[in-house]
């Protein structure tokens, strides 16, 4: 199968981001940006991938690293990067629910970042189930600080 041959299909992308954009995981509250990564973490793993939890540090929720099995698997290859915390405080979906209207979608943190990760994780998806190997081993790391930036502890 050709990668432009896959069936991606929208209405199934949205259902699937759906439960992304309706937990809310705004950046300082650690327990629901945890509860996100446990949506990715379920998903990722669905479709095959190792799971590494990280933890949380300095009051932020944890992160999740996901592998895919690969012929050279631990060796470098592909970086999917991305962040699952908003700067949306809980309580933002009953001003900005999750809809669709005029062909458009919104709900808190559609765009920045939650969508574009979900779509990264339909695509790797996509390609399991055409069982097409990629020439690199990927690597998902999904974080939970974005928002404030990656603190760092001074040594």
């Amino acid at each position: 199968m050709n990668i432009k041959d896959l069936p991606f299909d929208t209405e199934t992308m949205l259902a699937g981001l759906k439960p992304w954009i309706l937990c809310e995981s705004p950046t300082f509250d650690a327990a629901a940006v945890d509860r996100m990564m446990d949506l990715a973490a379920y998903e990722l793993a669905a479709i095959g991938a190792e799971i590494e939890r990280i933890p949380g540090r300095m009051g932020f929720g944890g992160s999740v690293r996901a592998r895919f099995p690969h012929m050279d698997f631990g060796k470098p290859g592909v970086l999917i990067s991305g962040h699952l915390d908003t700067v949306h405080p809980i309580g933002t979906l009953e001003k900005n629910p999750w809809r669709i209207e005029d062909g458009r979608c919104y709900g808190p943190g559609i765009q920045d970042m939650k969508g574009g990760n979900y779509v990264s994780l339909e695509a790797i998806r996509q390609l399991i189930r055409a069982g097409i190997e990629t020439p690199l081993p990927i690597t998902v790391l999904f974080t939970p600080d974005e928002e404030v930036g990656t603190l760092q502890r001074a040594s």
